[in-house]
């Protein structure tokens, strides 16, 4: 059945008022919206997995997508080491983002050019 609308509402309704508290407390926008985007972040995350059946049909994850979605942060991590490595930065987080970016753009790119295989067994 999943968390119900006022549950959700309860949940980011905590969230406010946490990420009020921190910007009072430690009067750095960073701080405040490093707090916003996780506790959101992870509020959406438990919607998502109490409503596993309908998040799971409607993004279309399955065992393959689940086994893709693994070796894209796998792929990421390893580009962005390597690109750390070889040009000797001291950002981690730029450098993961842009890797992110570069290795979604080529695999989006790569997905779309490959024919859709209709299994005729089903």
């Amino acid at each position: 059945m999943g968390l119900s609308f006022t549950a959700v509402q309860r949940l980011m309704t905590a969230v406010l008022v946490v990420t009020i508290l921190v910007a009072f407390t430690t009067r750095d926008a960073f701080n405040t919206a490093w707090t916003v985007i996780a506790l959101s972040s992870l509020v959406g995350f438990i919607w998502g997995i109490s409503n596993k059946d309908a998040t799971f049909t409607y993004l279309g994850i399955n065992s393959y997508g689940i086994l893709t979605v693994l070796v894209f942060v796998v792929v990421s991590v390893v580009f962005a080491e390597w690109c750390m490595t070889l040009w000797g930065t001291d950002s981690p987080i730029e450098t993961y983002g842009l890797s992110l970016v570069t290795v979604g753009t080529f695999w989006w790119t790569i997905e779309k050019m490959e024919p859709t295989v209709l299994d005729d067994n089903q």
